[in-house]
């Protein structure tokens, strides 16, 4: 191994811990704030804050593939749990109107994906991605492993959970109260 090739290993090293770490602390202070999806969100948001480029000579660091593999891994680990026979027999209980809802909001979805890749010039793929239901990590690991532009996915998939829990929340509680 070159000193030059132990040199890049060592930097993105430093690089993926540096990112471990602006993830925690972001991710710990909004779970303490006790912010929705606090935990997600903010690791996301300070991982992204840490790996600006804030100097000319800084390079974003790339998460290496196996460390990426690992946290789909646990993404479906943490979704597959939650998925019971108990959940798919109460939902069979309110089929009808589910598969209505999910039809209407299909062709909202498409309407959505053709403005967004006509007047805004986005792939297919992170068009898609942008109104596709689900949990903000489902939807970044399908962002990742369709190279996506994840950025873009986040920005709106974040948008869309502080809109519904922040605004529409609060008024459907007024109103049902």
């Amino acid at each position: 191994m070159t000193s030059e090739h132990a040199g890049r290993r060592g930097q993105q090293r430093l690089g993926v811990l540096r990112l471990l770490v602006g993830a925690a602390v972001v991710g710990g202070l909004f779970e303490y704030l006790g912010l929705p999806a606090g935990m997600l969100l903010g690791s996301a948001l300070g991982a992204a804050l840490v790996n600006q480029p804030y100097r000319p000579s800084m390079r974003p660091t790339a998460f290496p593939r196996a460390m990426r593999q690992t946290g789909l891994i646990a993404i479906g680990l943490v979704s597959g749990v939650m998925l019971t026979v108990d959940s798919l027999v109460s939902t069979a209980a309110i089929a009808l109107p589910v598969v209505g809802a999910y039809l209407a909001l299909g062709i909202l979805n498409l309407s959505l994906i053709t403005l967004l890749m006509s007047r805004y010039g986005l792939d297919p793929a992170t068009a898609v991605l942008t109104v596709t239901p689900g949990g903000l990590s489902e939807v970044s690991a399908l962002a990742i492993d369709k190279g996506a532009q994840l950025g873009v996915v986040l920005t709106v998939h974040a948008v869309r959970l502080f809109a519904l829990v922040f605004l529409l929340l609060p008024v459907l509680l007024m109103v049902l109260a």
